[in-house]
């Protein structure tokens, strides 16, 4: 870099001369048309090093060792991506476990992930990308030791970042140690009972706060730097949404892609806070006749829509509380409108069927795009929101027994 830096500046002190000779020359002779040539020549050459050195300054080398522990010759290859674009930066051949990663990339430090395919749904390690050479432990699971472990070993941020994801990582271990118990002491076959889940609850609370507090106290010494980016991302569903929405005012990386989502989430929540408006939309039945969510929202009941999918597992689960919610508070003024995301209207209307879900349905059979999806910036479902008397949200996400108690409060 700094041999570039040298000759871009040579090469603009041997082109004053010239510029000065020029200026002073106010008749033309015979030497001028080769100087003026020579003179554009010169211009070309210092442009192409001025570029040459710009780019040298924004694109800078990365070194990372990348150690996957137990791979065995399973793994032969991996991905180096960008965490906040999506985008694919390289791909590394591992050789004995081991991968070693160099090169050069614009707009160093990034958060990344080293995963096993592109657009992977989940990967062997998260870290920042920077100028320092970095060290990534990946211990895979084994039968004797069912959890992975991660050891970022680099530059000040890496070794933050360390310690807020081995905290993480260990506090999840131990919730599923409490799962992988309690479904232990279970008969083959058999489910878990709402005590049961209501106790493994309990005791997991202590760990989701364990969490929380770990994230928390790195955004604050850390707001600076990727660590803090990579707490919103990973974090955002142990944090209220309130504290994020606080920390993102003038927080130095807010133009990062990877806070999309996260800034869609807290859009999101506003749209179904408590005492927000409703906001209107049109959507067709089954038969295809067209209406309105205000045909039923405002109009003196507790209307839920119920935003779901024939295909989505968690969706099915909740039905059977739904329907009886609305078996019980049906006669007593509570409604339901659901909204289907699907994208196949057969594999809708088999879903109503088997479920027996005999409320209002309504979908545009548009999968994720779905209108009211879009509205409502869903973007995980089962997602609901009870709309009360005066066509205000009076609550959201409710469910098992808690819907149950809210209709058994509101409508005695």
């Amino acid at each position: 870099m700094a041999l570039i830096k040298l000759l871009a500046t040579f090469a603009v002190r041997k082109i004053e001369p010239i510029r000065s000779h020029l200026n002073q020359t106010s008749e033309p002779n015979q030497s001028q048309p080769n100087q003026l040539i020579l003179n554009k020549m010169k211009k070309l050459m210092l442009s192409m090093l001025l570029l040459l050195a710009a780019a040298s300054v924004s694109a800078q080398k990365y070194t990372v060792d990348f150690y996957a522990d137990g791979a065995g010759g399973n793994l032969r290859k991996v991905y180096l991506m960008n965490a906040e674009t999506n985008a694919l930066i390289d791909s590394f051949v591992v050789d004995h476990e081991r991968a070693h990663m160099e090169g050069t990339l614009e707009g160093l430090p990034v958060l990344v992930v080293v995963a096993e395919a592109p657009n992977a749904r989940m990967s062997y390690a998260t870290f920042i990308l920077d100028t320092t050479p970095t060290s990534i432990k990946r211990e895979m699971p084994s039968q004797t030791n069912p959890y992975a472990t991660v050891t970022i070993k680099g530059s000040q941020e890496n070794n933050r970042l360390n310690e807020v994801v081995n905290n993480f990582n260990n506090q999840v271990k131990q919730i599923n140690q409490l799962v992988a118990e309690l479904r232990a002491s279970l008969p083959e076959g058999a489910q878990p009972t709402e005590e049961q889940i209501k106790a493994l609850t309990e005791k997991a609370t202590a760990y989701e706060e364990a969490i929380k507090t770990g994230f928390e106290q790195a955004l604050q010494t850390e707001r600076n730097n990727k660590v803090s980016l990579y707490c919103l991302t990973e974090g955002a569903s142990f944090l209220d949404i309130d504290y994020i929405a606080k920390y993102l005012e003038g927080y130095p990386l807010a133009d990062s892609p990877a806070l999309r989502r996260l800034r869609a989430d807290i859009e999101s929540k506003q749209l179904r806070a408590v005492g927000a408006p409703m906001i209107d939309f049109e959507m067709a039945d089954q038969a295809g006749t067209m209406h309105k969510l205000s045909d039923f929202v405002g109009k003196g009941k507790y209307v839920m829509v119920d935003f779901w999918a024939s295909w989505c597992s968690p969706c099915r689960q909740e039905m059977p509380n739904v329907k009886a919610a609305y078996e019980r508070f049906h006669d007593k003024g509570f409604d339901i409108v659901a909204v289907s995301f699907d994208g196949n209207r057969e594999a809708w209307l088999k879903g109503i069927a088997d479920l027996g879900m005999t409320w209002k349905q309504l979908s545009d059979l548009q999968g994720w795009n779905c209108a009211a999806g879009q509205l409502y910036k869903i973007h995980a479902i089962p997602c609901t929101i009870i709309f009360g008397p005066d066509g205000k949200v009076a609550a959201a996400d409710l469910r098992g027994d808690a819907l149950g108690k809210f209709l058994e409060e509101k409508l005695k």
